[in-house]
């Protein structure tokens, strides 16, 4: 019997790519007034330079996307004459503009009303290996509990959050369909622990050759209910 569902976030319940885009011109705006050297010096596509710059020396980053922005921040800031302790202040400060921002989400079409409908009948949880903030984008009264990367210490396809999951929940992972857009972060991930999968392919994207397809596919979240009660039901035969 079908329990509990687990959901990626990120691209599974919205689009993540215009979220960040938003955030980041959000954050140089606010950094032309704060630190406009840093905004001369790199601007929008600085960020990813500095990105690659952080994990080529700390990999482990890679799972902490707070972390991440914060030391790729304070890494652009000295490089333009800050000092340590300004490079910090600046940085966080600039972070809470950007988060309260990557925050301010638009969820796909039928993404809540398919929630709202599931949350009376399982446990849901939500699984990502970015930083969304439940509550933030409004979603706290939705889900039971939430993990992320940062958290556990390690992203998905790791079995470590999907391990700490189970866990929580104290059910097998039969008794589980994790819901996601990634086919190996999400889908391989999952069916590595056992548990059920269904692969939200909103772009209408070609399965992976030679990797085991997913319990089940959506191409509209509409269809997600309907999907989930199929499964149950052929679990339950």
């Amino acid at each position: 019997m079908i329990k509990a569902l687990t959901f990626d976030l990120d691209d599974t319940l919205w689009a993540v790519g215009p979220v960040i885009q938003r955030a980041n011109i959000r954050l140089l705006t606010w950094m032309e007034d704060h630190a406009p050297d840093f905004v001369e010096r790199y601007g929008l596509a600085g960020f990813n330079q500095l990105r690659d710059e952080v994990l080529a020396q700390q990999p482990l980053l890679a799972h902490d996307m707070t972390r991440l922005r914060l030391a790729l921040l304070e890494l652009g800031l000295q490089r333009c004459g800050y000092s340590h302790t300004e490079a910090k202040a600046i940085a966080e400060a600039g972070f809470e503009e950007y988060f309260a921002a990557r925050n301010q989400v638009t969820f796909y079409p039928h993404a809540l009303t398919q929630l709202q409908q599931l949350k009376p009948y399982y446990t849901l949880g939500a699984l990502t290996n970015g930083n969304a903030d439940l509550h933030l984008v409004g979603l706290n009264q939705i889900f039971d509990f939430g993990l992320s990367a940062a958290q556990v210490g390690v992203s998905k396809p790791a079995p470590d959050m999907f391990v700490q999951a189970l866990a929580h929940m104290q059910l097998p992972p039969q008794a589980v369909i994790h819901i996601g857009d990634h086919p190996q972060a999400d889908i391989l991930g999952a069916q590595n622990m056992g548990m059920h999968t269904i692969w939200v392919n909103l772009e209408q994207q070609t399965w992976p050759a030679h990797q085991t397809p997913a319990s089940a596919e959506v191409n509209d979240l509409v269809n997600l209910a309907d999907t989930i009660q199929r499964i149950h039901r052929d679990v339950n035969q």
